[in-house]
């Protein structure tokens, strides 16, 4: 008997976590090394797989007979981070011998290391216990069959083996392709099958008495590539439901063709799954903000190459951040959801809808003669909202906002499109929410000048930019200037003077409102201390305090805080909230006018008649002062019901022991009216128009010196 006959076949069947990465090695070279290490022989892919776990080495005991030891680490010296478990035991350096059960790292890589003696000896029992419950059941997923159709299939007999199998099949068995749990295929470049192995035969059996290039697993294979894949190529292959990956050898000296097929439907339809998710919304299943770009490129160059036009659209949900807080954020969700659906179904086949993020949506709109035109698509959508949506048990009416920019004459790009369909957006929740409107370039220009503003405000405060006006507040029954309201205002370095109107809101929106409240708080009570250690009248100061600055934990400390570091007399204080403040939190107004009306400050509601007018209002807090809005006393002399309602108001306040201040009065005849209806206070241009610091300080130090100082003429020679 030769000496292959007699010789050791050393095998190692490894079983990783992924089913795709399990196979069987014959064991043949001096040294193999083991790990996580691109170089290595043998590649692990783990996390907890040493870069060099392990190492293979071949002790020959003779002419036929040799052993392999398995080492931890390297011949280095340098150990593996996780062990080596043999048999359950920890090893470092240990002789393999039949049947040893091996775990590399964290129990994600078991290997079973076989050896034979004799290839007459591989027969049923042994064929059996080398391919182990875990290999029977990997190849019994991968190609659906039963365990024992694929144990017959695995039966070689002792005749066979002796009498029927060429040197060729020797060789071929002794590589053990027939144990491989993935089909293997040979045939030649006439299409002819050569060679099929169990699992071959099992899984592509219908595929197998062709040898045409209908059949999927030769088709496309006959000519040998002349790139330079070296004779290998891989490629992708569907057989009805099922995916498979494919590895073509072209060995030309053989004049076969070999192919190694694994199944990959599994990791497929993950890919789509994934594909789909990395895509869609997972909350409303339409696409989303990435599918959208994608999409409207497509669009684009289509549109462009055929010159034709399309609309997008920026949709947002009107109030929805109320209903998130009022109900909660599930139901906000659910409505999300359904407003999805209601889109979806109204809106025509031809139109891309998807989510933009938050309560936004984006949609594209081809514009052709024959379809719809985008104004009609978004009157659609406004008028489907007309119904409630039914979400547990409540319902829930909702509006919309949508911004319109067209192609070409909005943008040509995706994102210039998308940005003016946003400034169009801007502009429909400026004109009062639940309508649409169409970019136009002054849009873009207001746009530009909120975004200039927007980046000024950061760095104004710190760059001086910011200062206080102060307006006289008149009584009069004494005549006498009885205090002064504090007024903000901005001086941009390029764009001058900034209303009020226009930057306020945006202090608002971007939070800066906060830090520049309590500058404008502080700056008053400083200035109000001056005044009185310089002997002029004690004027009370009334200062406007923000939503979000009165809302602040620390509200009550920052006042007392600034109080104490400025010494100013909180007798002189006045803070002017609006009724839209005590609708946010009553509790919490009440707890903070209380505490600070201890300390000697005053209160006063501002615009009064502008917002709610709860009467409950004046009963609950204790208010010092009512301004009635210039908006009721400009046509005062004039307007009948302006009158009744100034005059109810006057009234009203007396009862409950407050002063009034009226705003905005510009003419004598205000004034009188005013006086007759038993006003307290007056402001306005008729006093004296908002004076800078320097003008202020002037104007007390003549207003103190001449009882008699007349205020307008001061006002006409500033």
């Amino acid at each position: 008997m030769n000496n292959l006959d007699q010789k050791t076949n050393h095998l190692l069947l490894l079983f990783p976590d992924n089913p795709s990465e399990k196979k069987v090695l014959s064991l043949t070279e001096s040294i193999y090394s083991v790990g996580r290490h691109s170089d290595s022989t043998i590649k692990l892919n783990s996390s907890s797989i040493s870069r060099h776990h392990a190492t293979l080495i071949r002790k020959d005991l003779g002419e036929t007979e040799n052993i392999y030891i398995l080492i931890d680490g390297d011949l280095k010296g340098q150990r593996s981070q996780n062990g080596i478990l043999v048999n359950g035991k920890k090893t470092i350096h240990h002789r393999l011998e039949d049947g040893d059960v091996i775990i590399f790292g964290e129990n994600e890589h078991k290997a079973i290391y076989k050896q034979e003696n004799n290839l007459e000896k591989i027969k049923v029992d042994s064929l059996s216990n080398l391919s182990s419950e875990k290999l029977i059941k990997n190849i019994d997923s991968s190609s659906k069959i039963s365990r024992e159709r694929l144990q017959d299939t695995l039966v070689i007999s002792e005749e066979n083996l002796q009498e029927n199998l060429t040197n060729k099949d020797i060789n071929r068995l002794a590589s053990f392709p027939e144990l491989s749990p993935n089909p293997i295929l040979e045939f030649d470049f006439d299409g002819n099958i050569t060679y099929t192995n169990p699992a071959a035969n099992l899984c592509f059996s219908d595929f197998l008495t062709t040898s045409t290039n209908s059949n999927p697993l030769i088709a496309g294979l006959s000519d040998k590539p002349t790139d330079s894949s070296g004779g290998l190529i891989i490629r992708e292959i569907k057989i009805e439901d099922r995916y498979f990956e494919q590895y073509v050898h072209y060995l030309s000296k053989q004049n076969v063709i070999r192919t190694y097929i694994f199944d990959i439907t599994e990791r497929k339809n993950s890919e789509e799954k994934l594909k789909y998710q990395a895509f869609h919304d997972t909350l409303t299943g339409i696409p989303n903000r990435d599918f959208f770009y994608w999409k409207l490129a497509k669009f684009l160059q289509k549109r462009q190459k055929n010159k034709e036009k399309l609309a997008v659209l920026f949709i947002d949900i009107d109030r929805f951040k109320n209903i998130n807080e009022t109900l909660n954020h599930t139901t906000g969700d659910k409505l999300l959801e359904s407003f999805a659906q209601r889109l979806t179904s109204c809106l025509p086949s031809y139109c891309f809808l998807s989510r933009w993020g938050g309560d936004e949506f984006t949609l594209i709109i081809p514009l052709d003669e024959n379809l719809l035109t985008a104004k009609n698509i978004a009157e659609i959508i406004i008028n489907s909202l007309k119904n409630p949506f039914l979400i547990a048990k409540y319902t829930i009416y909702v509006t919309c906002s949508i911004g319109i920019a067209t192609y070409p004459d909005d943008g040509l790009e995706e994102k210039q499109l998308i940005k003016n369909a946003d400034i169009a957006l801007f502009r429909a929740k400026q004109m009062g929410k639940n309508n649409f409107q169409f970019y136009t370039t002054q849009l873009s220009q207001e746009q530009m000048l909120l975004f200039e503003l927007e980046n000024g405000l950061y760095n104004a405060l710190e760059n001086h930019e910011l200062f206080l006006n102060f307006q006289p507040q008149f009584n009069l029954k004494t005549n006498m200037m009885s205090g002064v309201e504090v007024l903000l205002r901005w001086l941009h370095p390029t764009l001058g003077a900034i209303s009020p109107a226009k930057f306020i809101p945006l202090a608002e929106e971007t939070g800066l409102i906060i830090s520049i409240g309590e500058w404008v708080l502080e700056k008053a009570c400083m200035e109000g201390k001056k005044w009185q250690d310089l002997g002029y009248l004690p004027l009370l100061i009334a200062v406007n305090v923000s939503g979000k600055q009165f809302q602040q934990e620390n509200f009550i400390e920052q006042v007392k805080y600034i109080l104490n570091k400025t010494k100013f007399d909180p007798n002189y204080l006045e803070i002017e909230i609006t009724e839209t403040i005590l609708m946010q939190d009553v509790e919490k107004t009440d707890l903070i006018i209380r505490e600070l009306s201890a300390l000697g400050v005053k209160f006063s509601l501002d615009d009064f008649g502008t917002g709610y007018s709860s009467l409950s209002y004046l009963k609950k807090f204790p208010f010092d002062t009512i301004k009635i809005d210039q908006s009721f006393v400009r046509d005062l002399d004039v307007n009948k019901q302006d009158q009744a309602l100034v005059s109810a108001v006057i009234t009203l306040a007396k009862g409950y022991n407050m002063k009034v201040v009226a705003e905005g009065v510009e003419t004598e005849n205000q004034k009188s009216l005013l006086k007759k209806l038993n006003c307290d206070i007056i402001q306005g241009w008729l006093v004296s128009k908002p004076l800078k610091q320097g003008d202020f300080s002037n104007f007390l130090t003549k207003y103190t010196k001449d009882i008699q100082f007349d205020i307008r003429s001061f006002n006409q020679s500033l």
